[in-house]
């Protein structure tokens, strides 16, 4: 299957789409809402991937990358570096 077919952009746009961050945001003004500590430590569970208790590393790039690119109106993947 090549890279640029139907599914493949399909299952991209999925990726961008799917900013775990996102839902802890005000849809409108893009204001972080205010977490639980059960809803914080969905959060930190789901960026401590590998359940050491620290996001360190990679961990900590897919969350800061995450979390920029949900307070702004498009979207960033968690995959894509951005060099100025």
């Amino acid at each position: 299957m090549s890279s640029d077919s139907p599914t493949s952009a399909k299952i991209l746009n999925l990726e961008r789409a799917s900013n775990f961050m996102r839902q802890f945001r005000d849809p409108d003004s893009r204001e972080l809402k205010k977490l639980s500590a059960n809803q914080f430590m969905e959060v930190w569970s789901h960026y401590d991937r590998d359940g050491n208790g620290y996001i360190e590393g990679t961990e900590l790039d897919g969350f800061l990358k995450e979390f920029v690119s949900s307070a702004n109106f498009t979207d960033i993947s968690p995959d894509v570096s951005i060099h100025h």
